[in-house]
């Protein structure tokens, strides 16, 4: 929702070095995962993503050059912020909100990717599923990152771009909204924006209940 991974820069890495489209390795990487399990912590992280190209590289006879550029790719690389986060993001600061982020990312590295993209300085606190041991729409994931946050579940406004999770959040008491960037509008009474400046427009309609 913060941010997209460019299919494109990972084609212009991955096409010279394997024969198999994006989607195929990523199609490999879940398998892998699924098999050795997703890592709870940033070591875990990189031993499944070094036995995970070892293991590519085996199964298709690829070079120790290319065995090796693999083994050094960063994915972080290959994110992009979309545009309208950072300002969204500034807005809650300049409100004196804290901003967490709870992540079903399937890997630990989620501070880190916040950092590659420049989003680190204004998140407070950011809940990897893999981390925290559970994920959305389980209920206990809002209460951890509320509870890291210093609030109160009722205290917190919610966005996600999947529906699942937003009925989640609300389930548990959050303020929640779908963020649906096919809109052309938002529809605060409907629980939907069309991206993240709807933040803008909800804090000048929602009064929170902020502890003193």
């Amino acid at each position: 929702m913060l941010t997209d991974f460019d299919l494109e820069a990972a084609a212009r890495f991955f096409s010279p070095r394997v024969p198999l489209s994006v989607w195929e390795i990523f199609g490999r990487w879940q398998a892998w995962g699924e098999q050795w399990g997703f890592p709870r912590s940033t070591a875990e992280e990189r031993a499944l993503f070094e036995g995970f190209w070892d293991s590519l590289c085996d199964d298709l006879g690829l070079s120790q050059t290319t065995r090796s550029e693999l083994q050094q790719f960063d994915y972080t690389t290959c994110l992009t912020v979309y545009p309208d986060v950072i300002p969204a993001l500034q807005a809650a600061h300049a409100a004196n909100l804290r901003v967490g982020v709870l992540s079903n990312f399937a890997l630990a590295s989620l501070e880190a990717s916040l950092r590659a993209t420049g989003l680190a300085a204004w998140i407070d606190v950011a809940c990897a599923a893999t981390v925290i041991g559970v994920s959305k729409p389980e209920p206990a994931a809002y209460a951890i990152t509320a509870e890291r946050l210093g609030v109160v579940p009722e205290q917190c406004l919610f966005f996600d771009d999947e529906t699942a999770c937003v009925a989640g959040a609300a389930a548990v008491g959050m303020q929640a909204y779908h963020v649906d960037r096919t809109l052309s509008a938002h529809d605060i009474a409907g629980r939907k924006v069309a991206d993240l400046s709807g933040l803008v427009s909800l804090l000048d309609q929602i009064v929170l209940n902020q502890p003193s």
